[in-house]
């Protein structure tokens, strides 16, 4: 595999950190559209809530790891570029979920 295509999939990845940045947001907007999908109960809200903040936990780990593995392996060149390509990638998803998170 090219290593063009793995630093694209860490981007990738590494955009889903930027969605959980406003983790208030993002979870009162996910627990709502679950909540009128599923007509979860009352008991049901914080067990869902509390899943869904742990796995958020988990993949925010994952993408740091595979982030800090692949800086390892670059020149300190590419390194700076693979870190300004994922500001420009968090920034792109951030006004996205911003857009997203603003519709009803």
């Amino acid at each position: 595999m090219s290593t063009k295509w793995v630093v694209l999939g860490v981007l990738l990845a590494g955009s889903f950190s930027a969605f959980a940045q406003p983790t208030e947001n993002w979870m009162e907007w996910r627990m709502r559209r679950l909540d009128e999908q599923l007509e979860l109960t009352p008991e049901q809200k914080p067990r869902v809530e509390a899943v869904l903040r742990e796995q958020r936990e988990k993949m925010q780990a994952v993408r740091e790891e595979t982030r800090n593995r692949i800086k390892a392996i670059l020149t300190p060149e590419q390194a700076a570029r693979f870190d300004k390509l994922h500001r420009e990638q968090k920034e792109r998803w951030r006004q996205h979920m911003r857009q997203r998170l603003s519709r009803p």
